[in-house]
């Protein structure tokens, strides 16, 4: 009965879809339905282009009044959070200690950002740093 027990609870963690944490360490459900355009972003805060991009990155979403789930790859809450305070910018982000939710996703490289539709189709996906401040970038994110 045990062995049985056991087994069940390997399966159950391994099927179990892999999932960002929040600042109190419990597991996020992603949902990237809804908004006209859900931009969802790794970045981490040792990471030099992530630093140095996602404050235009910020700009950008607020002025287009995107949606941003962003995703930090940092190993805790607390390192994300104090990068983000001492630059002051203002953008909830999810911990992806592990890596699982970026595989998910398809992330070789950070910075990377997804942007999807309403029904939670990709609409286009950035695998570097982007120039937010590009019309270009604009054009392919609001189809």
């Amino acid at each position: 009965m045990r062995r049985t027990a056991a087994i069940l609870l390997v399966l159950a963690v391994a099927c179990t879809p892999p999932r960002p944490h929040n600042r109190y360490g419990l597991a996020v459900d992603v949902d990237l339905h809804g908004a006209p355009v859900t931009l969802l972003h790794f970045w981490a805060a040792w990471c030099g282009p992530c630093r140095e991009e996602l404050p235009r990155f910020v700009a950008f979403a607020a002025e287009h009044h995107m949606r941003v789930v962003a995703v930090s790859m940092d190993r805790d809450y607390p390192s994300a959070e104090r990068f983000l305070r001492e630059h002051d910018i203002d953008m909830e982000t999810l911990i992806d200690d592990r890596g699982r939710f970026a595989a998910k996703n398809h992330v070789r490289v950070i910075p990377t950002t997804i942007a999807y539709d309403a029904e939670g189709k990709m609409i286009d996906r950035f695998d570097q740093s982007v120039d937010w401040s590009d019309p270009a970038v604009v054009r392919r994110v609001l189809r």
